[in-house]
Protein backbone atom coordinates (compact mmCIF):
# COMPACT_ATOMS: atom_id res chain seq x y z
CA UNK A 1 0.00 0.00 0.00
CA UNK A 2 1.16 3.66 -1.19
CA UNK A 3 0.53 7.21 -0.41
CA UNK A 4 -2.94 7.61 1.98
CA UNK A 5 -5.37 4.59 2.05
CA UNK A 6 -8.74 4.76 3.47
CA UNK A 7 -10.44 2.03 6.32
CA UNK A 8 -12.53 1.34 8.71
CA UNK A 9 -11.49 1.41 12.51
CA UNK A 10 -12.76 -2.28 14.07
CA UNK A 11 -11.42 -1.74 17.76
CA UNK A 12 -9.61 0.73 19.83
CA UNK A 13 -7.96 0.23 22.89
CA UNK A 14 -5.78 2.22 25.16
CA UNK A 15 -4.84 4.97 22.20
CA UNK A 16 -3.95 1.83 19.65
CA UNK A 17 -6.86 1.45 17.06
CA UNK A 18 -6.90 -1.24 14.77
CA UNK A 19 -7.76 -1.19 11.07
CA UNK A 20 -9.59 -2.95 8.27
CA UNK A 21 -8.53 -1.45 4.70
CA UNK A 22 -7.85 -3.54 1.55
CA UNK A 23 -8.64 -6.60 3.03
CA UNK A 24 -5.74 -6.15 5.70
CA UNK A 25 -5.83 -5.48 9.17
CA UNK A 26 -3.09 -2.41 10.59
CA UNK A 27 -2.32 -1.39 13.78
CA UNK A 28 -2.49 2.29 14.21
CA UNK A 29 -2.37 5.24 16.38
CA UNK A 30 -3.64 8.93 15.78
CA UNK A 31 -1.62 11.36 13.66
CA UNK A 32 -0.73 14.07 16.52
CA UNK A 33 -3.26 16.91 14.98
CA UNK A 34 -6.07 14.39 15.47
CA UNK A 35 -5.75 14.12 19.01
CA UNK A 36 -4.93 17.65 19.43
CA UNK A 37 -8.47 18.42 17.80
CA UNK A 38 -9.87 16.58 20.58
CA UNK A 39 -11.24 13.97 18.03
CA UNK A 40 -12.15 10.41 19.72
CA UNK A 41 -12.23 7.89 16.79
CA UNK A 42 -14.79 4.92 17.93
CA UNK A 43 -15.47 1.95 16.03
CA UNK A 44 -17.03 1.85 12.86
CA UNK A 45 -15.25 4.77 11.89
CA UNK A 46 -14.04 5.29 8.34
CA UNK A 47 -10.82 6.78 8.39
CA UNK A 48 -7.87 7.72 6.32
CA UNK A 49 -4.57 6.16 7.02
CA UNK A 50 -0.50 6.55 6.06
CA UNK A 51 0.99 2.80 6.26
CA UNK A 52 4.13 3.36 8.21
CA UNK A 53 5.51 -0.22 7.86
CA UNK A 54 4.09 -2.60 5.42
CA UNK A 55 5.51 -5.64 6.78
CA UNK A 56 4.78 -4.99 10.36
CA UNK A 57 1.24 -3.72 9.77
CA UNK A 58 1.53 -0.67 11.32
CA UNK A 59 0.17 3.10 10.44
CA UNK A 60 -1.14 6.46 11.28
CA UNK A 61 -4.52 7.28 11.19
CA UNK A 62 -4.24 10.62 9.90
CA UNK A 63 -8.06 12.10 9.60
CA UNK A 64 -11.65 10.72 10.56
CA UNK A 65 -14.19 10.81 7.68
CA UNK A 66 -17.64 12.39 8.58
CA UNK A 67 -20.00 10.32 10.54
CA UNK A 68 -23.05 9.37 8.89
CA UNK A 69 -24.78 8.50 12.60
CA UNK A 70 -23.36 7.36 15.98
CA UNK A 71 -24.27 5.52 18.83
CA UNK A 72 -23.59 6.27 22.51
CA UNK A 73 -24.09 2.44 23.90
CA UNK A 74 -22.73 0.82 22.22
CA UNK A 75 -19.71 3.79 21.13
CA UNK A 76 -20.09 3.06 17.26
CA UNK A 77 -20.32 4.91 14.19
CA UNK A 78 -21.51 4.44 10.72
CA UNK A 79 -24.02 1.58 11.64
CA UNK A 80 -26.75 0.54 8.57
CA UNK A 81 -28.62 -1.61 11.33
CA UNK A 82 -28.74 -2.96 14.63
CA UNK A 83 -29.84 -6.72 15.08
CA UNK A 84 -31.71 -6.75 18.62
CA UNK A 85 -30.51 -10.80 19.42
CA UNK A 86 -32.86 -12.16 22.20
CA UNK A 87 -33.62 -15.79 23.54
CA UNK A 88 -36.45 -17.92 23.19
CA UNK A 89 -36.37 -19.25 26.61
CA UNK A 90 -32.86 -18.76 28.69
CA UNK A 91 -31.92 -16.11 29.73
CA UNK A 92 -35.60 -15.05 30.16
CA UNK A 93 -36.61 -12.73 27.05
CA UNK A 94 -36.16 -8.62 28.46
CA UNK A 95 -39.00 -7.15 26.01
CA UNK A 96 -38.65 -4.01 28.31
CA UNK A 97 -35.37 -3.44 26.84
CA UNK A 98 -36.20 -5.10 23.53
CA UNK A 99 -38.75 -2.23 23.36
CA UNK A 100 -35.73 0.35 24.48
CA UNK A 101 -33.45 -1.00 22.31
CA UNK A 102 -35.84 -0.31 19.59
CA UNK A 103 -36.70 3.09 19.99
CA UNK A 104 -32.68 3.87 20.93
CA UNK A 105 -32.25 2.35 17.43
CA UNK A 106 -35.38 4.03 15.65
CA UNK A 107 -34.12 7.68 17.48
CA UNK A 108 -30.91 7.37 16.20
CA UNK A 109 -32.25 6.61 12.29
CA UNK A 110 -30.71 2.87 12.22
CA UNK A 111 -33.36 0.63 11.12
CA UNK A 112 -33.28 -2.33 13.54
CA UNK A 113 -33.69 -5.88 13.46
CA UNK A 114 -35.21 -8.97 15.85
CA UNK A 115 -33.39 -12.05 15.97
CA UNK A 116 -34.97 -14.21 17.85
CA UNK A 117 -32.23 -17.11 18.55
CA UNK A 118 -32.33 -20.26 20.56
CA UNK A 119 -36.17 -21.20 19.14
CA UNK A 120 -34.95 -24.97 19.26
CA UNK A 121 -35.49 -24.29 22.88
CA UNK A 122 -38.94 -23.13 22.93
CA UNK A 123 -40.27 -22.72 19.34
CA UNK A 124 -44.01 -21.60 21.11
CA UNK A 125 -41.97 -18.70 23.00
CA UNK A 126 -40.28 -17.59 19.83
CA UNK A 127 -43.30 -17.12 18.13
CA UNK A 128 -45.04 -16.02 20.54
CA UNK A 129 -42.47 -12.73 20.86
CA UNK A 130 -42.15 -12.90 17.15
CA UNK A 131 -46.03 -11.96 17.19
CA UNK A 132 -45.82 -9.46 19.24
CA UNK A 133 -43.52 -7.57 17.31
CA UNK A 134 -44.99 -8.39 14.02
CA UNK A 135 -46.00 -5.14 13.58
CA UNK A 136 -43.08 -3.29 14.55
CA UNK A 137 -39.92 -4.75 13.38
CA UNK A 138 -38.80 -7.72 11.08
CA UNK A 139 -38.21 -10.49 12.78
CA UNK A 140 -35.89 -13.59 12.20
CA UNK A 141 -36.39 -16.98 14.68
CA UNK A 142 -33.15 -19.02 14.76
CA UNK A 143 -31.30 -21.48 16.17
CA UNK A 144 -27.13 -20.72 15.80
CA UNK A 145 -26.49 -23.11 18.58
CA UNK A 146 -24.35 -26.03 16.76
CA UNK A 147 -23.46 -23.85 13.96
CA UNK A 148 -27.10 -24.49 12.50
CA UNK A 149 -27.19 -21.44 9.41
CA UNK A 150 -30.39 -22.63 7.72
CA UNK A 151 -31.90 -20.87 9.79
CA UNK A 152 -30.71 -17.31 9.45
CA UNK A 153 -30.44 -17.54 5.45
CA UNK A 154 -33.30 -14.67 6.14
CA UNK A 155 -31.06 -13.25 8.39
CA UNK A 156 -28.04 -13.10 6.45
CA UNK A 157 -29.87 -11.52 3.79
CA UNK A 158 -30.74 -8.79 5.83
CA UNK A 159 -27.40 -7.43 6.65
CA UNK A 160 -25.30 -8.21 3.27
CA UNK A 161 -23.49 -5.13 2.58
CA UNK A 162 -24.16 -3.45 5.84
CA UNK A 163 -22.26 -2.57 9.16
CA UNK A 164 -24.56 -4.14 11.68
CA UNK A 165 -24.27 -4.04 15.56
CA UNK A 166 -25.50 -6.81 17.93
CA UNK A 167 -27.21 -5.78 20.98
CA UNK A 168 -29.05 -7.28 23.90
CA UNK A 169 -28.55 -8.84 26.94
CA UNK A 170 -25.41 -10.87 27.94
CA UNK A 171 -25.88 -15.06 27.98
CA UNK A 172 -28.92 -14.53 24.31
CA UNK A 173 -26.08 -15.95 21.41
CA UNK A 174 -24.70 -13.14 20.04
CA UNK A 175 -21.06 -14.93 20.20
CA UNK A 176 -22.20 -18.01 18.93
CA UNK A 177 -23.82 -15.98 16.05
CA UNK A 178 -20.54 -13.91 15.81
CA UNK A 179 -18.64 -17.22 15.63
CA UNK A 180 -20.98 -18.33 12.61
CA UNK A 181 -20.71 -15.39 10.76
CA UNK A 182 -16.92 -14.84 10.98
CA UNK A 183 -15.76 -18.30 10.39
CA UNK A 184 -14.66 -18.46 14.06
CA UNK A 185 -12.51 -15.42 13.82
CA UNK A 186 -14.32 -14.72 17.26
CA UNK A 187 -13.99 -17.67 19.31
CA UNK A 188 -15.02 -16.01 22.51
CA UNK A 189 -18.34 -17.41 23.60
CA UNK A 190 -20.17 -16.94 26.95
CA UNK A 191 -22.13 -19.05 29.26
CA UNK A 192 -25.26 -19.41 31.30
CA UNK A 193 -24.70 -19.73 34.98
CA UNK A 194 -26.51 -22.21 36.23
CA UNK A 195 -27.49 -20.92 39.23
CA UNK A 196 -28.86 -17.68 38.39
CA UNK A 197 -29.97 -18.32 34.43
CA UNK A 198 -28.00 -14.96 33.64
CA UNK A 199 -25.61 -14.30 30.96
CA UNK A 200 -21.66 -13.60 32.13
CA UNK A 201 -20.09 -10.81 30.39
CA UNK A 202 -17.65 -11.90 27.88
CA UNK A 203 -16.91 -8.53 25.76
CA UNK A 204 -15.74 -5.12 27.05
CA UNK A 205 -15.66 -3.17 24.32
CA UNK A 206 -17.58 -3.15 20.86
CA UNK A 207 -15.50 -4.51 18.21
CA UNK A 208 -15.79 -5.02 14.07
CA UNK A 209 -15.46 -8.14 12.62
CA UNK A 210 -15.50 -8.63 8.39
CA UNK A 211 -18.36 -10.78 7.72
CA UNK A 212 -17.48 -13.95 5.67
CA UNK A 213 -18.07 -14.43 2.32
CA UNK A 214 -20.10 -17.30 2.48
CA UNK A 215 -22.93 -15.71 3.99
CA UNK A 216 -23.04 -12.26 2.09
CA UNK A 217 -22.38 -11.30 -1.27
CA UNK A 218 -21.15 -7.57 -0.47
CA UNK A 219 -18.11 -6.37 1.86
CA UNK A 220 -20.17 -6.36 5.34
CA UNK A 221 -19.39 -5.93 8.92
CA UNK A 222 -20.88 -7.16 12.24
CA UNK A 223 -19.98 -5.21 15.33
CA UNK A 224 -19.73 -6.73 19.03
CA UNK A 225 -20.94 -4.72 21.70
CA UNK A 226 -20.88 -5.50 25.84
CA UNK A 227 -23.63 -7.83 27.03
CA UNK A 228 -25.93 -5.69 28.83
CA UNK A 229 -29.29 -6.15 30.91
CA UNK A 230 -30.00 -1.93 31.73
CA UNK A 231 -30.39 0.86 29.70
CA UNK A 232 -32.40 4.68 29.98
CA UNK A 233 -33.68 6.18 27.25
CA UNK A 234 -31.28 9.62 28.54
CA UNK A 235 -32.99 12.97 27.75
CA UNK A 236 -35.59 11.46 24.82
CA UNK A 237 -38.67 13.62 25.88
CA UNK A 238 -42.03 12.08 26.40
CA UNK A 239 -43.97 13.20 23.23
CA UNK A 240 -41.56 11.57 20.71
CA UNK A 241 -42.15 8.37 22.11
CA UNK A 242 -45.21 7.35 19.43
CA UNK A 243 -42.63 7.81 16.92
CA UNK A 244 -40.74 5.51 17.71
CA UNK A 245 -43.35 2.97 17.64
CA UNK A 246 -44.46 1.74 14.12
CA UNK A 247 -47.97 0.58 16.12
CA UNK A 248 -48.64 4.28 16.77
CA UNK A 249 -47.24 6.22 13.48
CA UNK A 250 -48.53 3.86 11.06
CA UNK A 251 -51.78 4.74 11.72
CA UNK A 252 -51.12 8.26 13.01
CA UNK A 253 -54.37 10.08 10.96
CA UNK A 254 -56.42 8.35 12.70
CA UNK A 255 -56.37 10.06 16.13
CA UNK A 256 -58.61 12.64 17.01
CA UNK A 257 -55.93 14.42 19.49
CA UNK A 258 -53.07 16.32 18.09
CA UNK A 259 -51.02 16.20 21.62
CA UNK A 260 -52.05 12.72 22.48
CA UNK A 261 -49.68 10.81 25.01
CA UNK A 262 -51.67 7.23 23.67
CA UNK A 263 -51.69 6.02 27.26
CA UNK A 264 -55.80 5.79 27.95
CA UNK A 265 -57.08 9.05 26.59
CA UNK A 266 -60.55 8.22 25.83
CA UNK A 267 -61.62 8.24 22.37
CA UNK A 268 -57.88 7.47 21.30
CA UNK A 269 -57.46 5.48 18.53
CA UNK A 270 -54.77 3.10 19.80
CA UNK A 271 -57.44 1.42 21.90
CA UNK A 272 -59.17 0.20 19.07
CA UNK A 273 -55.73 -0.64 18.40
CA UNK A 274 -55.08 -2.65 20.92
CA UNK A 275 -58.56 -4.47 21.13
CA UNK A 276 -57.61 -5.74 17.48
CA UNK A 277 -54.03 -7.12 17.89
CA UNK A 278 -52.65 -4.42 15.74
CA UNK A 279 -50.81 -3.10 19.24
CA UNK A 280 -50.47 -6.06 20.95
CA UNK A 281 -51.65 -5.46 24.76
CA UNK A 282 -48.13 -6.77 26.59
CA UNK A 283 -46.56 -4.23 24.07
CA UNK A 284 -48.69 -1.55 24.50
CA UNK A 285 -48.78 -1.54 28.70
CA UNK A 286 -44.99 -1.40 28.23
CA UNK A 287 -45.10 1.29 26.04
CA UNK A 288 -47.12 3.23 29.06
CA UNK A 289 -44.38 2.05 31.13
CA UNK A 290 -41.84 3.55 29.02
CA UNK A 291 -43.84 6.99 28.43
CA UNK A 292 -44.35 7.28 32.37
CA UNK A 293 -40.73 6.93 32.85
CA UNK A 294 -39.53 10.17 30.41
CA UNK A 295 -42.70 11.84 31.76
CA UNK A 296 -41.16 11.53 35.16
CA UNK A 297 -37.78 11.90 34.49
CA UNK A 298 -39.19 15.04 32.22
CA UNK A 299 -40.93 16.98 35.40
CA UNK A 300 -37.51 15.92 37.89
CA UNK A 301 -35.53 18.07 35.67
CA UNK A 302 -37.62 20.72 35.50
CA UNK A 303 -38.22 20.61 38.98
CA UNK A 304 -33.53 20.86 38.74
CA UNK A 305 -33.90 23.35 37.10
CA UNK A 306 -36.61 25.53 39.09
CA UNK A 307 -33.75 24.46 42.06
Amino acid sequence: MSGEARGIILKGVGGLYSVYSEGRQYECRLRGSIRLGGISPVTGDEVFLSVTDEHAGTAVIDRVAPRRNSLVRPKTANVDRIALVIAAASPAPDLLLTDKLLVTAINAGVEPVLVINKADQDENAARGIALQYKEAVSCHIISASGGDTASMAAFFACIDGMTTVLAGQSGVGKSTILNILTDGAFMSTGSISEKTLRGRHTTRHAELFPVSGKYVSKPSFVIDSPGFSLLELGGMEPRHLPGCYPEVYNYRGECRFQDCSHTGEPGCFVTGLVEKGLFPRPRYERYVKLYRELEEKEKNRYRNRKG
